[in-house]
């Protein structure tokens, strides 16, 4: 049964934005996940559909900050849906195995242009995709929002954006594990 929309119903408001029906999809999409690039990513731009990206740093993987011995508290996903126990094993880690993101990450850090940082460079890389509109980036301070926002003045490079697909395809899609 299709319901009819109302005043003050959310599908009304978005009819009504700007003149322009608009339908947003939230997706996992990173440096980690490459395959909607291909795949999602043209059809949404053709289409001007909005693209939300979570996950951008794949549950952390992509902050450089972990090592193998990394452990997380007993209630955080990173503990308990390592191997999807809970839920599909691709919304942690990318459904990489965290031992193996973390070599793969550590690899990732051979590509950074001077003056960023991994997490930059990986928001960066995702933004970069005309068909993005924004990304949810965890943050746990102002200050580290305030870095988060700070990617919009970066630039990478066309060689470099090329040279992360190839290290996807050459190094990380073989290890992607889960439906997507």
């Amino acid at each position: 049964m299709v319901e009819k929309k109302r005043k003050g119903h959310p599908l009304f408001l978005i009819e009504k934005f700007m003149g322009v029906l608009f339908f947003p999809l939230q997706v996992i999409f990173n440096l980690f996940r490459q395959k909607l690039a291909t795949e999602l990513l043209p059809q949404a731009e053709e289409k001007a559909v909005g693209i939300i990206v979570r996950l951008p740093l794949a549950s952390g993987l992509l902050s450089g900050k972990h090592t193998r011995e990394t452990k997380f508290p007993e209630d955080d996903h990173r503990n308990y849906n390592r191997n999807g126990e809970f839920f599909n094993v691709g919304e942690t880690f990318a459904g990489l195995p965290f031992e193996k993101g973390v070599e793969l990450a550590d690899q990732l850090k051979g590509y950074l242009p001077e003056g960023i940082n991994l997490a930059q460079m990986a928001m960066r890389w995702i933004l970069d995709h005309k068909a993005v509109s924004t990304i949810i980036p965890g943050a746990s301070s102002p200050e580290q929002a305030a870095r988060n926002a700070r990617i919009s003045e970066v630039s990478l490079p066309e060689s470099l954006v090329q040279s992360l697909h190839e290290f996807y395809a050459s190094a990380v899609q073989q290890h992607i594990r889960g439906p997507y």
